[in-house]
């Protein structure tokens, strides 16, 4: 990537993290779809390393151990479905096809988003949202939404601290399945190291937002810009 590309690339991770610290999730939903403008390898690798440093730092802010427990049992779907994801990025050797399958789990991600399904928090249906989110972060970086659903009507607090651990777990579980499978070597750490300092900006800035967000209208803006930021990805895989 060129100097250009680099700065670029940190500052939409910054502008992702900022509205996840605020609001809980978001971060994926904004970053993926540019980052893939900018360099298709940067998903999922690399985002979901970067999304590791943002969630520890999110640790620092939104302590209790109810938000472990709160996140059991889609953390016990998470591994099958990362592994299927790992299976998905294998088999899309093509950057083209990559591109156009993140592509096309953002547009998914946000029509469940826009749906607005209320899915009830029992062990079944929050096991079966942890299998989904493995499966679309390991694939594609974004695995926030089929969780998130389960926290729609949570507190902000709430929201932020379970999803932060929730995000550790399946980007960590992300990135180790695809450096099992080869799709993570030195190249992806490089570019995911590289994207840190974005998630740091993102985390000092949110600080000073939590609570002072109108969240209905900030998720407004991530489903649209994700929308149309992901057609723009398909268009510019099929057309050139």
């Amino acid at each position: 990537m060129s100097p250009i590309d680099v700065v670029l690339a940190i500052l939409v991770v910054a502008a992702g993290t900022t509205v996840q610290g605020a609001v809980g999730f978001g971060a994926a939903l904004i970053a993926a779809p540019l980052l893939v403008l900018i360099e298709p390898t940067l998903v999922p690798g690399p985002i979901s390393f970067g999304t590791i440093a943002f969630g520890l730092l999110m640790l620092t802010r939104e302590r209790g151990a109810a938000h472990w427990e709160a996140i059991r049992w889609p953390a016990i779907g998470l591994l099958p479905g990362s592994i299927a994801g790992a299976l998905v990025v294998r088999s899309l050797a093509d950057k083209d096809q990559l591109t156009v399958f993140s592509a096309v789990i953002v547009l998914l991600a946000v029509t469940l988003s826009v749906v607005g399904l209320h899915p009830r928090r029992r062990p079944p249906q929050l096991l079966v949202g942890g299998v989904a989110s493995g499966f679309m972060a390991t694939s594609a970086g974004i695995g926030g939404p089929p969780v998130a659903l389960f926290f729609q009507h949570a507190s902000g607090s709430e929201v932020r601290g379970a999803l932060a651990r929730f995000f550790i777990l399946s980007s960590v579980a992300a990135v180790a399945l695809l450096t099992a499978f080869g799709q993570f070597g030195w190249a992806e750490l490089g570019e995911g190291l590289l994207l840190v300092p974005g998630a740091a900006i993102g985390f000092a800035v949110s600080g000073r937002l939590v609570g002072r967000l109108p969240e209905h209208r900030v998720r407004t803006a991530v489903l649209i810009l994700s929308a149309v930021t992901a057609v723009v990805a398909i268009a510019r895989a099929v057309l050139t």
